[in-house]
């Protein structure tokens, strides 16, 4: 049986909580985790008919990129429209899990997934909330579980280098060991020296996850004592922020990327500010309403910045210092990051006969 819990665990390793604004309102707001989930779907918005819809659908679990619950409710008073949404989903036994600002700020979130449909190569993030220091685990394995070790850590993240992952090294050496009385050796007998064929097997990964991938390899790892050291590295940390910055294979014109946005996020028109001839190749972009962060765009060496929810003032203030702005949308900039949600969790729990649908009215 696959419990709300089981869903939360997967959800969060995709965005952190501890990525999230302190005054952010993420994680479970309504249901239990032990209840059963069989349906879940998946919205950027907990809009009354999101929620109908969800209910509709018979879904046990709604994963929303914007929280129903912002400030603390002081009944469930059905006049209250906050109250009324969540009583609703109390009734039908719907839960509700919400990422919001971990999921703009996740390696694979809501800016990765636009820049991948908008061709901007190269990203990295246009803000730093956080830097994650890089470690190396390195540790000593018998052949024939070299794979299976190897697996179990990229899958709890180690591995990770830029678009790749399960990188790993491996060097073909002897290890040495005399199982005491107590030992419970894999292989060997008690007070002989056993020789083994071993691999030196290297990943690196975020400092962050070392206790979970260190967890993964001594459960996957067939020896009762297990050696592996873990080395800090001095290489550039993982930057965790919003909004990303990247590079166009090409130079194109502002008219042409503004069309190209258009056509990938399926929209009648956006807003364009700046001169239609514009030559265009570095681009920043921040999903949803990022208007504020113009600025950071402009000292990125950005030739434009695509977000939603553009004001006036910012419009005016980016054209002075030569920035071009598409606004594509609050909506309509965030929609790819969760339909390529509902997506990887219906690669994730494949085959568990759990339905997964990206939703909207």
């Amino acid at each position: 049986m696959t419990t709300i819990a089981d869903f939360v665990d997967e959800l969060e390793e995709i965005a952190p909580p501890d990525l999230a604004e302190t005054d952010d309102r993420i994680g479970l707001q309504v249901g239990d985790h032990s209840h059963e989930t069989r349906k879940v779907c998946v919205s950027v918005d907990t809009s009354p008919a999101v929620i109908d819809l969800a209910i509709q659908r018979k879904s046990d679990l709604l994963v929303a990129h914007h929280p129903l619950i912002y400030t603390p409710l002081t009944s469930l008073a059905e006049d209250d429209p906050v109250a009324r949404r969540v009583t609703k989903l109390v009734r039908a036994q719907t839960a509700l899990y919400v990422m919001h600002t971990n999921y703009d700020s996740a390696p694979g979130g809501i800016n990765d997934v636009l820049a991948a449909r908008l061709d901007v190569l190269d990203c990295e993030p246009l803000t730093t909330l956080k830097a994650d220091p890089y470690v190396k685990l390195s540790v000593f394995v018998p052949e024939e579980a070299v794979e299976d070790v190897r697996n179990a850590m990229a899958d709890a993240g180690a591995g990770m280098i830029g678009q790749y992952t399960h990188c790993s090294f491996r060097t073909p050496g002897v290890g040495s060991f005399v199982p005491m009385p107590a030992a419970h050796p894999h292989t060997g007998s008690i007070g002989k020296l056993e020789e083994v064929e071993e691999y030196r097997l290297e990943m690196i990964c975020a400092a962050s996850w070392a206790g979970e991938v260190i967890a993964a390899m001594l459960e996957t790892h067939p020896y009762d004592e297990v050696a592996y050291d873990v080395y800090e590295l001095a290489n550039e940390p993982i930057r965790y922020g919003y909004g990303r910055v990247g590079t166009l294979d090409d130079r194109v014109s502002l008219a042409d990327f503004a069309a190209k946005v258009k056509s990938v996020l399926g929209l009648d028109h956006v807003k364009v500010s700046g001169r239609n001839d514009k030559s265009i190749r570095r681009v920043a972009l921040c999903g949803g309403g990022g208007s504020s962060l113009f600025r950071e765009a402009a000292q990125a060496g950005a030739d434009v910045y695509v977000t939603g929810d553009t004001k006036h003032h910012d419009l005016l203030d980016a054209d002075a210092i030569g920035l071009a702005m598409i606004d594509a949308g609050h909506f309509d900039t965030e929609k790819p990051g969760m339909v390529a949600l509902a997506e990887r969790l219906g690669r994730t729990f494949a085959g568990s006969g759990i339905e997964i649908e990206y939703i909207e009215p």
